[in-house]
């Protein structure tokens, strides 16, 4: 089934908002892959329907953020030894 095929029956293909190489100036400052994850997370939430574009792009930046410092924490953990946490 072509493009034309699935317009003519009313099947709307969605791609994303954004990409890697195509992404809201307020993701600039975001290290590659925390800006990956806002990316994600805003397309998803603009695919939901329910948040105009500024308002996604501003909660995906908090939680791709938020994610990095959790993952960065979780990996601190993992590698320091045991006496580092000698009291």
């Amino acid at each position: 089934m072509n493009w034309h095929n699935l317009r003519s029956i009313g099947v709307i293909v969605m791609t994303p908002m954004w990409t890697t190489t195509h992404f809201p100036a307020a993701m600039r400052s975001l290290n590659p892959s925390t800006r990956a994850k806002a990316i994600e997370i805003a397309n998803q939430l603009l695919e939901q329907g329910q948040l105009d574009k500024q308002r996604a792009i501003t909660i995906s930046i908090i939680e791709a953020r938020r994610l990095a410092r959790q993952y960065n924490a979780d990996a601190d953990l993992q590698t320091r030894p045991a006496s580092a946490y000698a009291f």
